[in-house]
């Protein structure tokens, strides 16, 4: 399985839009939309793991939001947990939240329609919106997860 890479690169655009304000740590949800970042991983011999995920200015803080499913049995299952816990969100080449799992746990029912309208989960960071040109960066510390 090859290192898992989706970098988004924006001049606040994905930021443009903006949560209820809220305060470092707290959450929420927001409905998934075709604007969220999608990235598929794939799992060898069978298994699929899709996430969605966003970024939003809170309030002159960071907040992420994102949801994830798994097909393909509980082995899929169980690795897409172990990956979701190796995940990084990195802004501007920094890593700014660590361990994925918050994102929200969804049906693989919706995966043919990317999840579109389904509930994301939610964390403010306590890092500041950046002015400017923001390039953020959803990555996995491990390429290789056995069972």
């Amino acid at each position: 399985m090859k290192q898992f890479l989706l970098a988004c690169s924006c001049a606040l655009s994905l930021m443009a839009t903006t949560l209820p304000a809220q305060s470092a740590g707290s959450g929420g949800s927001v409905a998934i939309d075709k604007d969220f970042g999608m990235y598929t991983i794939t799992w060898d011999p069978r298994g699929t793991t899709l996430v969605r995920w966003e970024v939003y200015n809170n309030d002159g803080l960071i907040a992420i939001c994102g949801g994830y499913s798994s097909s393909g049995g509980s082995l899929a299952y169980e690795l897409t947990e172990m990956a979701m816990k190796d995940a990084r969100i990195k802004l501007n080449g920094e890593v700014i939240a660590r361990n994925l799992t918050f994102f929200s746990k969804l049906k693989n029912q919706k995966q043919k329609v990317e999840h579109v309208g389904d509930p994301a989960n939610c964390i403010v960071t306590d890092v500041p919106s950046p002015k400017g040109k923001a390039e953020f960066e959803l990555y996995f510390v491990k390429d290789t997860y056995r069972y």
